[in-house]
C-alpha cells in the first residue's frame, strides 16, 4: 500500500458525507457589527462599591487567608514531627 492510497475507514466516510453548515452573510454581516460595537466601545471610568469589594476579595483577603490556612498547616506538621521524634 503506497501513501497515497487509503483503506476503506467508515470514520473517514462519515466526515467526508457531512454536509457545510454556514450563517447567512447576513446573519455574519450583523454579527460582525455587533463585535465590532462591543470593541470600540470605552470601558467604564467609575468602579462600582460591589465591583471594588469583589475585586478586595479575590486580590488580597483570599490570599492572606489561604497563606494563613497554609502556615496554620505547616505549624502544625512541624509540632508533630516534634512530638513524635521527641526533643
Amino acid at each position: 500500500m503506497t501513501v497515497d492510497e487509503r483503506e476503506k475507514d467508515d470514520v473517514f466516510d462519515a466526515v467526508a458525507n457531512l454536509r457545510t453548515r454556514d450563517v447567512s452573510r447576513r446573519r455574519a454581516d450583523r454579527l460582525r457589527n455587533r463585535c465590532h460595537a462591543l470593541l470600540q466601545t470605552k470601558p467604564e471610568e467609575h468602579v462600582t462599591l460591589g465591583a471594588m469589594s469583589d475585586a478586595l476579595l479575590r486580590r488580597v483577603i483570599g490570599p492572606v487567608l489561604g497563606g494563613a490556612w497554609c502556615l496554620a498547616y505547616l505549624v502544625e506538621i512541624i509540632r508533630r514531627a516534634a512530638a513524635i521524634h521527641g526533643p
